[in-house]
């Protein structure tokens, strides 16, 4: 069973979100707060649904302590919708924001597809010069070093790199990485991608803006259309 801690103040929520999801596959792990969900967190833990407004510090300081030791993907569940709070959780390093209310059935759906897509059976790697992607195990290296990705910044990278040389635009990147039933910003993306192109480093050119459209990875030396 995969392990989920739920980080909010509401009862109400915390006892729904329990009960669909361990009817199934999902152990939910509960906190009260943002100090209670830290003292909880460790490597065991696959997935974090977070609240923002609580008691203490909220949503984002949580998030931003996470991030400081963990990797693992992390959901906001908030009641705040505007733009400028959703773009803060992914700037933090959110991998998804729901805003309440929710169906328990859609949340437990995504859960489990994070869940199952870190629980890999078997080695898939592909190397492209100074980049190698272990899709499997959801690991990237560079230069043979080990870059830590977060569980969003990976996914990108992978869906542009199992598509080199193709134009995504950014509709359809939103709907490969945040899923068809996403109602943000496209503007999401281009965030993401100087997240992962801040990590490429030197190698960031792999990754190719298209004007007004979108992105393409392309695979090779480094060439003198940087953006």
């Amino acid at each position: 069973m995969y392990q989920v801690l739920l980080i909010e103040d509401d009862f109400d929520i915390r006892h729904i979100i329990k009960t669909y999801f361990e009817k199934r596959e999902i152990q939910i792990i509960e906190a009260c707060d943002g100090h209670q969900g830290l003292s909880l967190m460790n490597s065991q833990i696959q997935l974090v649904l977070l609240d923002i407004m609580m008691p203490g510090i909220d949503g984002y300081e949580v998030c931003q302590q996470i991030r400081y030791q963990y990797q693992c993907p992390i959901i906001f569940i908030s009641a705040l919708s505007e733009e400028d709070n959703q773009l803060q959780a992914y700037q933090l390093g959110g991998d998804d924001y729901i805003t309440k209310p929710f169906l328990p059935s859609i949340l437990y759906a995504k859960c489990l597809a994070i869940c199952k897509r870190q629980d890999p059976q078997a080695s898939n790697i592909k190397t492209f010069h100074h980049l190698q992607i272990d899709y499997t195990n959801h690991q990237v290296y560079i230069d043979s070093q080990h870059i830590e990705f977060t569980h969003k910044e990976y996914l990108l990278l992978e869906y542009l790199t199992k598509n080199p040389y193709r134009l995504l635009e950014r509709e359809q990147i939103l709907d490969a990485i945040w899923g068809y039933d996403y109602y943000g910003e496209a503007r999401a993306v281009d965030t993401y991608i100087k997240k992962v192109r801040k990590k490429l480093g030197k190698y960031q050119y792999y990754i190719q803006t298209v004007f007004k459209v979108g992105y393409l990875f392309k695979d090779g030396e480094e060439n003198e259309d940087k953006d």
